[in-house]
């Protein structure tokens, strides 16, 4: 996977700047805050790497949207 080498050090290094909503969720990466980090680390933001950017949020939405609907029935299970 070397092609996707600098997305994941952008990632993990970046991985502060994950917005969350008042409920919890995920929102998005701060993209500025992001390009700070790349240009710290020397990641180059092609139109590439922000696909491979917007591909992670999608999946820690997805995610993060599962983990709330399986606590939601879990929560309901118990009244």
């Amino acid at each position: 996977m070397p092609d996707n080498a600098d997305a994941w050090e952008l990632l993990q290094a970046g991985a502060t700047q994950l917005h969350m909503s008042g409920m919890g969720g995920p929102v998005g990466f701060d993209y500025n805050a992001l390009a700070l980090v790349a240009e710290a680390f020397g990641i180059e933001l092609t139109p590439g790497m922000w696909r491979k950017v917007q591909a992670v949020e999608t999946v820690i939405r997805r995610n993060a949207a599962k983990q709330a609907e399986k606590t939601q029935q879990a929560s309901a299970s118990t009244r």
